[in-house]
Parts: structure tokens; sequence; C-alpha cells
């Protein structure tokens, strides 16, 4: 049942507030108390394990597995288990005592009933077993155990099983995955019921808890059918992105970990932070960078610290370069240096520092190297970055026992003969160098210490039912997906103030087009056997991070508020253009809601909106007023964009899509999200996937707003609102109270309209020649409160080292830049409200503003140059004079009103 949708929005604030005031207040342990436990610990690992190998397919589960002293039986004997599977000896069978006693290998517990006597022939038919070994243990080495290996049949037969103890075994434990197997006449894995997507085995002994690691970055994965609806189909990362607000942000991160935390798992595989470079990438919805490094990196940090504040540690990904889809399990991305450490490399770096537990490695090669294998990138990683978790495969990524490389943990750890063998099971780790072992086993450790997972871990699979069914969706949380949602819809045009819609104004609407009310899609939770598991809808991108469950449509989310405002309502919920003109005709305005999706595994086929959306808009838009509603998980091209009225993107909301689009379509939030992409003019202006088994990112750095070729149909960082802001000149200053501030720029916004909005000011710096940058990069923005029309709001920007320095190849390094910078300061990358020229180290007088930006305020300026410090400083203005001269600095800082 929903409330009135305005006072849903008003108890939506106070749900978030209560949400707010009660926020995770974990601590991670630091990195060096955690090594020094995961010492002590390892050094306790000294107590062998059952390996069991030569199972057939039909148990291949038990394959590989190492099997732990569980005790005694009842009767005495010795008593194996892992992971749900058990080995004793049992003299009977349903009952029935056998003159041979003999050894199981069951999926049941001894002191339970077991009913595996099919034929009623007092032969464990479900069960593989042997009479070998005696009462002290079963047999090792090679030996034939009856088990079902056919499909299709209950026949028994005798298989070489070979049982043999592993001394190093229980640290093995901790790098291989296990939950998931490949059924007998199957055509790929299959995900055991009341597993996690990623799990290790428990210890018990050593108090060591099994990591329960779900899917995905954008919320928990419903992928069996009993547990839809028990969680919040959150906006997509890209949504997030989309409201470049750290605050939402680590709330969202917070809520993810409750919720997560709440169905027994221990570790969040996300957050996705890779930034785009192919504008078709189908993953790009989960990404939450965009396409730009600042971003991503002032989002990463927000989201791991709020997940980890929970006690669930996040595991970042995808390690590295894994741009497209399109054969990303053969390709490789071939990057230059400089266009890594620039574009690619900082959101992971920014995670890094904000303690991220683990990373995950990509599906792709990297120069020729898969990237789990690939020793260059996992130094730069671990020992340039700094990095002190563990580094996990992505799934069936691994094609090699690459530990020695820096894989430190291979994922899901379940394989299927020479085809896809296990690069991580004991046969193969005993081969491998022990001292990498025991590193890859000690980050591991490290994790698990830090995060106090020993104490907070709920159950070990498979008994994880009773958590995986709890519901945990909260109104709090419902009504911060309702506000994400909201604070991600960017308002790209709004010719003659259409909106927001007033029922002064606007007396009948019409909704029109078959995204309006399309359903969420399900694919049931099956596993990877059953549906099209990578198909996304309009609210949740396809693979493994799509969410589905109940969702609020567009029409249903504006209908409802228009109906509670007394304005009328007709539909045309299908993209017929003769009905879609129809109904436009009779309303005041037509709202047309058009969408596409993507999903994992393969590439969009092209920019464009699904269903012919583009020739209904052509059509109806000369019918009435309209505005278009876009529903989508990245770039679309707009071939219509001039000939309609309003223009709002939401990048896939999730669940509150329809109450968000109707808060801010009615004017209860006053738009505030910013592009995290270039829309581009047309496709041309992006870049295709590489069809290649090679693809060079030949573009370099020259991607999004930094290409001097693309055109945008909506720039990089744009976003209108319902009012209008002034900015002031820029004014700097020193920053001696700052750690590590090497400039202070200050500027003001005020709001010139009539309607209280927030805005997000951005900031791009010039650097000098020398930095060899294509363009002025984003290095800051600062989101400002609701700022009440006449009333201003006070901006700094404080410049650290590593926003004047720049990578340089020949030193291997970031470097400080000398010379001429510029700071132009705005509403987007296109959209330059003031300058600021300042030198360090000198002026380069050929370096003169150079106007790179499209945009920059085209209005005759002069320069009026001051000193400060060891700077010199130009600044950019409409009135004033130059001085040739500089002033020295005076030590409270400059105060100059240009």
């Amino acid at each position: 049942l929903r409330m009135p949708p305005r006072a849903t929005l008003r108890a939506s604030l106070a749900a978030v507030a209560a949400a707010v005031a009660a926020a995770g207040n974990f601590e991670p342990l630091p990195w060096e108390d955690a090594y020094e436990q995961a010492e002590a610990t390892l050094a306790r690992m000294d107590v062998p394990l059952l390996l069991v190998s030569g199972l057939c397919d039909r148990q291949s589960f038990a394959n590989n597995l190492l099997f732990q002293d569980y005790g005694k039986t009842a009767s005495g004997s010795p008593y194996y288990g892992v992971a749900g599977y058990y080995i004793y000896r049992d003299p009977s069978c349903d009952g029935k005592t056998h003159t041979s006693p003999r050894w199981i290998l069951s999926e049941t517990e001894p002191k339970s009933h077991r009913h595996s006597d099919l034929d009623d022939d007092g032969e464990c038919s479900r069960e593989a077993h042997t009479t070998g070994g005696d009462a002290d243990g079963p047999p090792m080495g090679k030996h034939k155990w009856q088990m079902q290996c056919d499909a299709d049949s209950d026949e028994l037969s005798g298989h070489d099983v070979t049982l043999r103890m592993v001394p190093q075994g229980e640290k093995y434990s901790l790098l291989r995955g296990v939950g998931w197997w490949y059924p007998p006449n199957g055509d790929w894995w299959d995900l055991r019921k009341w597993w996690y997507i990623g799990n290790t085995v428990a210890i018990p002994r050593l108090d060591i808890p099994s990591l329960n690691m779900q899917d995905a970055a954008g919320g928990f994965r419903t992928n069996f059918p009993e547990i839809g609806g028990t969680c919040t189909v959150w906006p997509s990362l890209l949504a997030m992105g989309a409201t470049w607000d750290t605050s939402v942000v680590r709330q969202f991160g917070e809520a993810l970990g409750r919720e997560f935390k709440g169905k027994g798992a221990n570790a969040i595989l996300g957050p996705s932070v890779n930034v785009h470079r192919v504008a078709r990438n189908g993953r790009n919805f989960e990404y939450m960078s965009g396409e730009d490094p600042v971003l991503g990196s002032r989002l990463a940090e927000a989201y791991v610290q709020g997940v980890q504040s929970e006690g669930v540690f996040a595991v970042v990904k995808h390690w590295v370069f894994n741009e497209q889809e399109l054969n990303r399990g053969s390709e490789s991305s071939n990057v230059d240096e400089k266009t890594k450490w620039e574009i690619y490399y900082p959101p992971f770096k920014a995670s890094v520092d904000a303690g991220v537990s683990a990373v995950m490695c990509s599906y792709n090669k990297v120069d020729g190297v898969y990237s789990c294998s690939n020793d260059h990138e996992f130094k730069v990683l671990k020992e340039r970055m700094g990095f002190k978790g563990f580094v996990q495969s992505d799934w069936w990524a691994t094609h090699a026992t690459s530990i020695e490389q820096g894989l430190d943990q291979e994922m899901p750890g379940s394989g299927s003969g020479d085809s896809h063998p296990e690069y991580f099971a004991a046969d193969e780790l005993e081969e491998a160098d022990q001292k990498a072992v025991d590193d890859a086993a000690k980050r591991v450790l490290a994790v698990i210490h830090r995060m106090k997972l020993s104490e907070s871990t709920k159950c070990s699979p498979p008994h994880c039912k009773e958590w995986f069914l709890k519901h945990v969706s909260t109104k709090a949380h419902v009504s911060l997906a309702r506000e994400a949602a909201a604070k991600s819809v960017v308002l790209l045009q709004n010719k003659n103030e259409v909106l927001p819609l007033s029922h002064k104004d606007v007396k009948k609407i019409a909704i029109i087009g078959s995204a309006a009310d399309a359903p969420s899609y399900d694919p049931n939770g099956q596993g990877q056997n059953h549906g099209d598991w990578a198909t996304g809808d309009y609210y949740s991108g396809g693979g493994s991070g799509h969410l589905s469950g109940d969702v609020v449509t567009a029409m249903q989310g504006i209908k409802d508020q228009a109906h509670s405002l007394g304005i009328e309502v007709v539909t045309s919920l299908s993209n017929n253009v003769e009905a879609g003109v129809h109904a436009a005709k009779q309303s005041d305005v037509a709202i047309i809601v058009a969408g596409t999706t993507s999903g994992e595994s393969r590439d969009r086929v092209d920019l464009n909106l699904d269903d012919h959306a583009d020739e209904l808009i052509e059509a109806v838009q000369r019918a009435a007023t309209t505005i278009v509603l876009v529903q989508a998980p990245g770039a679309v091209v707009m071939p219509w964009r001039d000939s309609v009225d309003g223009i709002l993107i939401m990048f896939l909301g999730g669940q509150e899509t329809g109450t968000a689009w109707a808060d801010v379509l009615f004017g209860d939030h006053a738009p505030t999200g910013r592009l995290p992409i270039m829309l581009p003019a047309t496709e041309a202006d992006s870049v295709p996937p590489g069809t290649a088994g090679s693809v060079p990112y030949s573009e370099g750095m020259e991607t999004s707003y930094r290409s001097k070729s693309f055109k945008a149909a909506f720039p990089f960082g744009h976003g209108l609102t319902y009012t209008t802001f002034e900015h002031s000149p820029l004014v700097n200053e020193t920053c001696a109270d700052a750690q590590d501030c090497q400039l202070r720029i200050r500027t003001s916004v005020k709001n010139t309209g009539h309607v209280a909005a927030s805005t997000v000011v951005q900031l791009y710096l010039e650097l000098p020649v020398v930095a060899g940058l294509p363009a002025p990069f984003l290095k800051s923005f600062k989101k400002t409160s609701s700022i009440q029309p006449g009333s201003t709001e006070h901006i700094v920007f404080d410049l650290s080292s590593s926003d004047i320095s720049y990578y340089d190849v020949g030193a291997g390094d970031y470097v400080k830049a000398t010379g001429t910078f510029h700071a132009h300061v705005g509403e987007s990358s296109a959209d330059i409200r003031n300058s600021l020229r300042f030198c360090i180290g000198g002026c380069d007088t050929a370096n003169q503003p150079s106007g790179i930006l499209i945009g920059v305020v085209a209005a005759v300026i002069a320069l009026s140059a001051v000193g400060v410090g060891g700077f010199l400083v130009f600044r950019k203005s409409k009135e004033g004079s130059s001085a040739d001269d500089a002033s020295p600095l005076v030590n409270k800082g400059l105060q100059h009103d240009a």
C-alpha cells in the first residue's frame, strides 16, 4: 500500500534521516594488526586435511574438496566433513546392518536418518561407498568406490577414487571457492541451493568463518526464486554516479551492507568502478565512475567506506581494462602507461586508499596476458598502489595456477574435466611456490581478522537457508532508493520552462510509450541453465548485477501523483504512433517514456532507444507539448532532441523509478542529477567496441569530454534544474590550515531564480603543456545544499599535490607540473562560468588561456595579475584592468575583488 505521493515524499525524507542516524559504526582493524593476527593463525594451520578425487560427474561437487576432521561418530569411527558432505563408516543402510561395514560419502550427517536404499536391496545407492578401510579410517590411496554415475539411471558402477592427506590443506582451503558444480549432461555450472555466489569453507577449529560473498555491487542478487521481493531493487551504480553526491553514495553503501549482512553474507562483490570507454558496453550501468576518474574515485571511496562500516567487506572490480563485453574472455586491452594512470587506474587506487578488502580481476587480457595471470598489473596493484587485501578471480576467469603472479583466490573453484580444470586445487597448489601460497593465505586471513568476520558471520553454506529467506528491505531503504533515484535524474532540456508541471497550468497529461509500464524482468533465480540470465529491463541491467522485484513503473508513479493534484491522465502504453498521437492531442502535455537496456556478456548493438521510440517521439512532438523521459543503461542518441520541449534521463532507477519521476516532474524535487557521461550527438561520437583479438586504446586519454573530435548532444557534467545560478569570480588564497593543499580557490553561487535547488559546481584544471594532457580534467566538484532564491552559498576548492601533478612515463611516477595553469569552474565541462590563471615555478608565456573547453564564457575579459606565495595568479573577470607586476602575498592570503 502506498501513501499519497506528497505524503510519501515527506515520509521518505524522515525515514532517510532516521537511517542516517543509525549508520554503521564498525571500524576495521588497522592492516598492521590484522596481519599480525593472520601470521599467528597461519602458524596454527598444521592439521592435514583429507583430499578426495576421482568421483564421477554425478558426485563431482565433492571432487577435490579438502575434508576436515570432525571427530568421531557415535560408533567411535573417524568422521570427516566439509561443505555439506561427510565421510564416515556406517554399518547399515536405512537401518539394515551389513556384514561388511562400509565407508560412505554422503550429504547426510551420520546422526541423521538417511533414506538412500532406493530399490530396497540393502545397497545405499544414493551414496558413494566402499567396503575398504577399517574402523580406524577410510582406505587411503586409490580404491574402488561404488556410486551412481549415469544421470538417467540408478545403477551403481565402480570407480577409482583416491583419498590422501594434505599437510597444507587448511591454508589451501582459503584460496579456492566452493559451491558450484557441473551437472551431468549440463552445458554450464549451477549453484547449489542456499550457497552464495562466492564461498570458501569455514575452518571451525581455527575459528575461521566461511566467506559468504554475494552479487552484486548494486544490491543483493535474488538468485533463488524463494527470495524474490525480499531485497531492495536499488538504482544502478551509474544512476548513483549521476547523483554526483558522495553523501547519498555513502548512505547507499551502508544500506547495502545492512541488507547483505541481514542475508548472512559477509562480502559484497562490488563496487564496480571501471571508467567507461565504450559507449555500447553492456555493463556500463554497473560502473559508477561514468567517464571520469575523479568522479569515480570520489564515489568509490564513499561506497567502500559505507559498506565496510557495516562489517561487510567490499570487493572492487573489474581489475583491469575490462571496458567492453564483446570477446571479453579473449580480447587483449592494450593501453599505454600514461593513459592507464591518468584515466583508468584512479578509481581503483581510491578504493585501495579507502581500505577496500578485495579486488576482483577480470576476464580479458592486458597487453596479451590474462588479467588474472598478469604479474605486471598485480605488481601495480599490490606494490605501486599498496593494496593489502586479497585478489580473487572473476568467475572462471583463471587460466593458470597464477598464485606466483599475484592471484590469491580462484573463484568459484569448480572445474569440469580437462576443458575447465581447477587451477587452485590442492594438487596444483602443492606444486606452487609455498611462499606465494603463504602470502595469499595471509592476505585472506588479514581480511577476515580486519573485518572481524569470526564475530559477525551468521552461517556457513549449505546451512544458510534461514538467512536467505529473511526480508531485509526496510521503509528507510525504500525511501533512500526513492531519494537516490530522484537525485539521479538529469534534466537535459527544459524549453520555455515547461517543467515542473503544475495543476494551475496543466489540466490533462498523456503518458505514452511501451516503456511507461514495462514489467520488471525476473530470470527467477534459476541459475545459468535456465532463461536468459543476461537480460535486463528498464529498471536494472542484466547479468550478475540484475535485481528484480516489485517496481513502481513510470506510468504508476506519474499517474498517482497527477491524480493527487487533480490532473487528468490519458494513456497509450505502446509505441504505436497513431495511438500515441491520438492520446497527445487530448492532453496539455504529452509525456513519452522511452527506454533501452543492456546486460552482461554482450555489448549493445547500437545506442538507439527500443521499439522504434524515435519515430513515436517525432510524431507526438508535432501534436502536443512533449516531454521525453529516458530510462537507459548508458549513452543514447537523441536525433529528435531539438524538436521536443523537455528531456530527462534516468540511468536505470530501480524499484522507485515511477515515484522518482513523479517527484521531479511535479516539482517536489528540483533536479540535481548531472551527466556522469557525455551523451554523443551521433553514435560516431563515441568509441565502439573492438572486434579483433587485440583492442588498442589508440585514442589514449581522448574519450568523452577530453576528445577534440567528439561532438556532444549534452556534455559531461551537464544538468539543468528549475532555477538559475550566478557564479562569482574566482578568488585564490593560501591554505596553510589544510593538509597537502597547494592552492585554495573560492567562489560563490547565488540562486537567481524562484525555486530552491542545489547545483554541482565543477572545477576543471588545465595543466601546463608539459603535462601532455589533451584537455582540462575534472579535478574537484562540490554539490551545494538546497539554496533558497536570492541566497548564496560559498564554495572552496583546495587543490592538492595530486591535483597539480601528471603521470610522467619517463619518471614512472606522478610529477608536480610547473608553468601556467588554468582553473575553469562552472556547471559542466562545456558551461564554464569563470576561469583563473596561475603559475607554479614561473609562467609559460606561450601557454595563455587556451579555451579548450567548449562554451568558456565568450566575453571580452582582462587579466589582473597578482602574486600568491610561489604562484603568479591571473584571474579572468568581466571587468578589470591588467597589471604587469606581481604583488607579494600577505600571510592571510589574497583578498581581491575581480
